[in-house]
């Protein structure tokens, strides 16, 4: 069995996130950022009180500094992703404020190199979420996936999404050999609402 991780992600309800748990999912994410799937605080609170020992990650994009900050402390997240265009000193200012891990994502075609990883000094983890629209082809997300072996051969954590599922995650995981895979889309029956099928499928193949 590999050890990448599994985040599943868009989670809006706890009966959701209870499921995911028990299917072994290693995180839990909540978006608070503009989304189809996006949560009010009452419901990610639910989820947190449903699920106390369980790894919640808040999804932000763009946000101002004191909403993440206020947001994190009363959602009891356990980590913090960034996911629009937060600068190094944003994502150090969040971690200082918050005291939690940082994930900061990059929805791109080509993986940021080691430098610009580098740059984020005390950001824990990274996410790159291939964007499909902007480079659908075959060969374009195989250059991506060999981009993010790359750096996880130099040691950094990197989450994987962008049109995940259950199809594809074995493939993907040998590809990349990434830290986690992050799910969303992938294994809903609408935005918000997870399919169980799809969700034990999935977990199947990530752990295969």
């Amino acid at each position: 069995m590999n050890t990448t991780k599994v985040k599943i992600c868009g989670l809006t309800n706890a009966a959701d996130a209870r499921l995911a748990t028990t299917m072994g999912a290693d995180y839990l994410g909540v978006i608070f950022a503009d989304s189809a799937r996006r949560v009010t605080v009452a419901q990610a609170q639910e989820i947190r009180s449903a699920l106390p020992t369980a790894v919640l990650v808040g999804v932000f994009m763009n946000q101002p500094l004191d909403e993440v900050v206020a947001t994190s402390s009363v959602c009891g997240v356990d980590m913090v992703q960034l996911h629009g265009n937060e600068s190094p000193a944003y994502c150090n200012d969040v971690r200082l404020r918050t005291g939690k891990p940082i994930v900061k994502a990059f929805q791109a075609v080509r993986v940021p190199d080691a430098a610009r990883l580098a740059s984020y000094g005390t950001t824990s983890y990274f996410l790159f979420d291939y964007d499909r629209k902007l480079a659908p082809s075959s060969s374009a997300l195989e250059d991506a996936w060999g981009a993010v072996a790359i750096v996880r051969r130099i040691g950094f954590r990197l989450f994987v999404a962008g049109g995940i599922d259950p199809s594809n995650v074995r493939d993907i995981i040998a590809r990349t050999n990434a830290f986690a895979v992050d799910v969303c889309r992938g294994v809903e029956s609408q935005p918000g609402t997870k399919d169980p099928s799809a969700l034990e499928h999935f977990m199947a193949e990530a752990r295969a």
